[in-house]
């Protein structure tokens, strides 16, 4: 029960501080953007502000702008991507959401948090990259949850490119009850069940203790705030360069999911990478085989092909 539930869930004034990175000339600023009273913290990585520069967006729960989370997650993947990103000239700033690691907010009342919050931040944070820090050549790069928050933040701005890194094409609902599904049918058509009463009245009468992690009281206005968009519709609205990477190991979101955005958007390009995870990195011998390894790893390479293929989409748009 408890893997079902972790499965389920894996669901303007700045300051800076100056450390020098070993795996690259360019120096890391711990950076607070205060977004109409509460503080975002991040690290933005570059040399210039010339420099094309890549928002990266982590996925759901308390993810960190590192990849990693409370709840055992310790792959480093975000920072990682960043430091790639440095050897070839590419800024990025990838940050704590609100509510999570250094963006925590004292007294948080988690039922007045929406996903239209993490949207809000998102662009502000795009605004002050451009018009105080100076880049005017910016990308979004969200993973899982990350990439719908960064889908609609491209198209609120005016970003040069998105890339969805293991972005759901389907309704989080839809997603949720897969997952689910795959581990507990019994418990899946329940879950299923719920999503739909709580579309419906927008609160649920009652849960049983087992899913009070996926459907607690306080996480329900949220849920509801997330299930209302489509990202298949989303992506559609984009005018800007699209790349969607996924990787065929991934247990979380599936390559029908990135096959679904690109068939909604038919410009964008589908990236469907062999042997990825959800962690972006290489499962072992076969998709099931030490997957979640990946996720508590922090030795473990990214994908070299993903690195790649970033890279190469920035550099080319």
């Amino acid at each position: 029960m408890k893997n079902i539930i972790l499965v389920a869930i894996a669901l303007i004034s700045c300051n800076f501080l100056f450390a020098q990175l070993n795996s690259s000339e360019a120096k890391e600023k711990i950076t607070t953007i205060t977004i109409k009273g509460v503080s975002i913290e991040g690290s933005l990585l570059s040399t210039a502000k010339n420099q094309k520069l890549v928002i990266i967006i982590a996925g759901s729960g308390p993810t960190d702008r590192n990849g990693n989370n409370t709840a055992g997650i310790t792959c480093n993947a975000y920072k990682m991507l960043a430091e790639a990103l440095a050897k070839e000239n590419i800024a990025s700033f990838r940050y704590d959401k609100r509510g999570i690691g250094k963006s925590a907010i004292k007294n948080l009342n988690e039922k007045d948090l929406s996903f239209d919050d993490y949207v809000n931040d998102a662009v502000a944070i795009y605004n002050y990259l451009r018009d105080s820090a100076g880049f005017k050549n910016i990308y979004f790069a969200g993973h899982s949850e990350g990439s719908l928050i960064g889908m609609i933040a491209s198209h609120k701005t005016n970003a040069k490119g998105f890339i969805s890194i293991a972005g759901a094409g389907r309704p989080i609902d839809v997603v949720i009850t897969e997952q689910v599904t795959k581990q507990s049918p019994i418990i899946g058509k329940q879950v299923d069940s719920m999503l739909q009463e709580l579309k419906t009245k927008n609160k649920l009468d009652s849960v049983p203790p087992y899913l009070l992690s996926l459907f607690r009281p306080g996480i329900q206005p949220y849920m509801v705030s997330w299930m209302k968009y489509v990202p298949a519709a989303e992506i559609l609205q984009l005018k800007c360069p699209i790349l969607l990477v996924q990787g065929t190991c991934d247990i979380q979101v599936k390559t029908v999911d990135a096959e679904a955005l690109h068939h909604a958007n038919p410009k964008s390009t589908l990236d469907i990478i062999d042997g990825m995870t959800h962690a972006l990195k290489n499962a072992a011998t076969n998709c099931e085989d030490k997957n979640l390894n990946t996720y508590h790893d922090p030795s473990l390479p990214l994908n070299s092909k993903f690195v790649t293929d970033v890279i190469s989409f920035v550099r080319s748009n």
